[in-house]
């Protein structure tokens, strides 16, 4: 980690962003759904333990920058948040109940995953294929003008 890394960690933008994200990418309607009001009060311990948001880290000196990540991810309906810097990786949070899913795209996509992975049977379901693929969607299908719309859009996301 070097001099210009340190001011990653204060910015307070980021910060605010992560807790306000965490809140809002909770799953209140599936803790109602389970355990009515004590549900939505365990829900709310995890958004303030964090607990309810996973975190990714991917090695930094790869060759995948990380809004090629994010993008990825986005494709396929991941949310990212609460994206950092932190020795060696790059790190993000994704939904408690995404963190298989978002796994699974980055060993495909060949994206080297470097926390401990939440579903140990990713590698082996992702071996079988070419690194650099992606499952497809309808996102990744191509259909006319919205496919125009999403690539004029692209930058800015």
């Amino acid at each position: 980690m070097g001099l210009f890394d340190d001011p990653v960690f204060f910015d307070p933008i980021n910060r605010i962003e992560g807790v306000v994200s965490t809140f809002r990418n909770a799953d209140w309607k599936g803790a109602y759904n389970e355990r009515r009001i004590v549900g939505i009060f365990d829900e709310l311990f995890a958004c303030l333990s964090s607990s309810n948001a996973p975190t990714i880290c991917v090695s930094r000196y790869s060759h995948w920058r990380g809004i090629d990540i994010e993008r990825l991810l986005y494709r396929h309906g991941v949310k990212v948040w609460d994206r950092g810097i932190a020795g060696d990786d790059l790190y993000f949070c994704v939904k408690r109940r995404q963190v298989k899913w978002a796994e699974y795209l980055l060993l495909r996509a060949g994206v080297p995953v470097t926390s401990k992975l939440h579903e140990p049977r990713n590698p082996d379901w992702t071996s079988s294929y070419p690194p650099g693929s992606e499952p497809p969607n309808s996102k990744t299908r191509t259909s006319g003008l919205s496919d125009l719309i999403d690539l004029i859009l692209a930058p800015f996301r």
